[in-house]
């Protein structure tokens, strides 16, 4: 199987330079690479489902070579890594969790905000959760997690900084919030 994170990262590239909805033709591009990248596998389960993750990274990488920025890029690479695993009928929230992590580490590794990558995964996959149908309070809490769990294994500091961002976002419903870190007592 070919490199799904060069494949995402190269692919991702070419529809930026070319494109005037930055966000969509990312969006559109990862669904797409994920969705045959997951056929290829054949089963889905939750071993293919980590190709997800090495597409949001490539994806990450892309976004930052044609100077997008990192938390719409995270957005919407998450939002169409979600919707892809929806299409091909695996598991969202796994998928979800993975296209999270990759974002994470995606946006370390081209020297991108942490906090910032992970309030835009987890928008990303809490509002296609909703548009596919998926139980958004499931997907948003398991996101929220492997947000925190991620940013404390690459980027210790950043756990206040994920959580902070998290908790001011309006783009995820305050019960998703509070279920996964708690009420804020600040």
């Amino acid at each position: 199987m070919p490199n799904v994170f060069e494949r995402a990262k190269d692919a991702v590239i070419g529809v930026v330079k070319g494109a005037g909805d930055i966000v969509n033709a990312v969006r559109s591009t990862v669904t797409d690479v994920v969705v045959s990248t997951l056929k290829e596998a054949g089963e889905i389960t939750g071993t293919a489902l980590n190709v997800v993750t090495e597409a949001v990274r490539g994806a990450m990488r892309g976004t930052k070579e044609v100077g997008a920025e990192t938390t719409e890029s995270a957005r919407a690479i998450v939002s169409g890594a979600v919707e892809a695993v929806s299409q091909v009928g695996g598991d969202v929230i796994t998928g979800s969790r993975n296209a999270v992590r990759g974002a994470i580490q995606g946006a370390v590794e081209v020297g991108g905000d942490v906090a910032t990558a992970a309030v835009g995964a987890v928008e990303g996959a809490v509002e296609t959760a909703g548009k596919v149908g998926q139980d958004v309070m499931a997907v948003g809490k398991a996101s929220i997690e492997t947000a925190v769990e991620t940013a404390g294994n690459v980027a210790a500091g950043s756990v206040d900084a994920v959580k902070k961002g998290l908790r001011s976002t309006a783009a995820v419903p305050r019960e998703v919030v509070e279920s996964a870190l708690g009420k804020d007592e600040s």
